[in-house]
């Protein structure tokens, strides 16, 4: 691991970035908050190969609950999900030129983070069946997780009324009527059906 790390440390400099510490504080969440949603990742993906530090906090703080949420759910330990966290941004950035390939990034990460966490789980217990009966369960829970990451990226790229319309049909618990949704938007009951349908598409085709 600390050839990798020092592999990275050189390329990161470089592309003019700050080394491993800052990649180890972006990990930690030391960086912005909240990330752009406006860029799309293959952008965000070519601006971190060009050197730029602030699409990298983006690309990292857009996908770490992803890969920790896998992480702890395939090992269950809080500890080693964030090690996976950082090993899995590691081999990111050390393939950020095959990456920027790619037609689904959070596809590529949840493999990576699914294949980083199996390593574990083998070097742990070789001669066990890593999940047994609850191989099933687990899977469906891993779908629900890389599922709930895809909509609510999709759900990011509509407007934020819009956005709030989609939760309050599908996302949120008890049923409202359209007239209490008007009430809450502030707007025409009649511009709810077709707002409803153009953010479906645009969901649709997001989500491809």
């Amino acid at each position: 691991m600390k050839c990798i790390r020092v592999r990275v440390e050189r390329r990161m400099r470089s592309r003019g970035l700050q080394g491993m510490k800052f990649l180890r504080n972006t990990v930690a969440g030391l960086g912005p908050r909240k990330a752009s949603q406006k860029l799309l990742d293959p952008d965000l993906v070519k601006r971190c190969i060009e050197g730029d530090e602030r699409a990298w906090e983006q690309l990292v703080h857009r996908y770490n609950r992803l890969i920790y949420s896998i992480a702890l759910t395939l090992c269950r330990e809080p500890e080693i999900a964030a090690d996976i966290l950082q090993q899995v941004c590691i081999e990111l950035y050390r393939r950020l030129d095959e990456v920027r390939k790619q037609e689904s990034l959070s596809s590529w990460i949840a493999t990576v983070t699914r294949r980083k966490a199996y390593t574990y789980l083998r070097s742990k217990k070789p001669m066990e069946p890593l999940f047994g009966a609850e191989t099933v369960a687990c899977r469906d829970i891993l779908e629900n997780v890389e599922q709930q990451h895809m909509l609510a990226r999709a759900l990011a790229t509509l407007p934020p009324r819009s956005r709030r319309l989609m939760e309050l049909l599908y996302l949120t618990e008890g049923e409202r009527t359209y007239e209490q949704i008007a009430a809450e938007l502030g707007m025409p009951v009649s511009s709810i059906g077709p707002t409803r349908s153009r953010c479906l598409k645009k969901l649709k085709k997001v989500l491809g």
